[in-house]
């Protein structure tokens, strides 16, 4: 895969129906906007162990969707900037909520959730019905991310403190599995914070870290985790 290749977005006229069912241009994590953009680089690199980094089923990809495959573009990263919390914690949370239009959301905006060990295990990642189903997130605050990016949310406040060892294990393997099956390059796995002005995923994730690793797991993936070809973005929601 060649990461510094061109991506053609093609925008398409999109059902203000599907938006009125879901806020699709909504961040909906519990960040505060600081008014900068935070760049989350530590200066001391992350050390994971490889025997962390391998894959709990080899042979096959871990996160197969029940419905067609889309071509994603983007992997945005969160932090949840909560003690804890659950998939089903977060959908319950956002089902709570309205979009401009006055109705309710469909769910948890994520399509993918990382524990921290309260509320789910450490290091746990659980798929939500977005992933499984192949829709839109409503995470980032832009139309065209939420439209074609999978969104990621750790549990945890990384403002405050570090993501887990088990976290970080989990997160690069999650994000070197979808980039080598989905052809995303390094650049366009990015955090909240290069979407909008807000300090998600929190001054002490360890972005470049993870990313630098995850190409690891693109290097050495499985062929069940080879690219998906010839698909071009699918934005029509369902």
């Amino acid at each position: 895969m060649t990461l510094d290749r061109s991506v053609l977005l093609i925008v398409v006229a999109i059902s203000t129906t599907t938006y009125a069912t879901d806020k699709v241009n909504s961040g909906d994590c519990r960040c505060r906007g600081t008014g900068e953009v935070v760049v989350a680089l530590n200066e001391d690199s992350i050390s994971v162990p490889l025997t962390l980094l391998a894959s709990t089923h080899p042979g096959e990809f871990s996160w197969k969707p029940s419905a067609a495959e889309r071509k994603w573009v983007y992997v945005v990263i969160h932090h949840s900037a909560t003690g804890s919390g659950s998939v089903d914690s977060i959908h319950q949370n956002h089902r709570q909520r309205k979009d401009k239009q006055g109705q309710p959301w469909l769910g948890i905006g994520y399509h993918f959730v990382i524990g921290n060990g309260s509320g789910m295990g450490d290091g746990e990642v659980e798929s939500t019905f977005r992933w499984k189903q192949q829709i839109h997130g409503a995470h980032s605050g832009s139309a065209v991310h939420n439209a074609n990016g999978i969104g990621i949310c750790l549990i945890g406040n990384f403002q405050e403190n570090a993501p887990s060892e088990k976290q970080i294990a989990a997160v690069t393997r999650l994000i070197g599995t979808l980039a080598k099956r989905y052809e995303i390059p390094s650049r366009l796995v990015i955090g909240h914070n290069s979407v909008k002005p807000t300090a998600c995923p929190g001054k002490l994730f360890p972005l470049q870290d993870v990313k630098r690793n995850s190409l690891l797991i693109e290097k050495t993936g499985n062929q069940s985790d080879r690219p998906l070809t010839n698909r071009v973005p699918n934005v029509s929601f369902k």
